[in-house]
């Protein structure tokens, strides 16, 4: 009989989105900083954040506004970018600043 896999929260984590592991990394593990930064620098080209980003109208904003439509003007997406990580050196995430 094949018994379940244990798996533990933070290996959990780790199979997620690139916004939850490098922190899962930087709090639950204490990784070293250079593989948390690694790794959050990933947000910029993976998952939610790659997902956002792509989302960026050519003018550098989202949805074409700085502040309203709300939750998804430029304003809060950004916001939301800097919650999962998105490195504030990131040239797409500057552009919309």
């Amino acid at each position: 009989m094949d018994r379940p896999r244990v798996v533990t929260c933070d290996q959990w984590m780790l199979e997620g989105d690139a916004a939850v592991r490098w922190q899962v990394l930087r709090d639950l593990l204490d990784a070293p900083d250079d593989v948390v930064a690694r790794e959050r620098a990933r947000v910029a080209t993976t998952g939610w954040g790659a997902r956002l980003l792509a989302l960026q109208d050519p003018e550098g904003t989202w949805a074409h506004a700085l502040y309203s439509p709300k939750w998804t003007s430029t304003t809060y997406t950004l916001l939301l970018l800097r919650q999962l990580g998105l490195p504030a050196d990131d040239p797409p995430g500057a552009a919309g600043v």
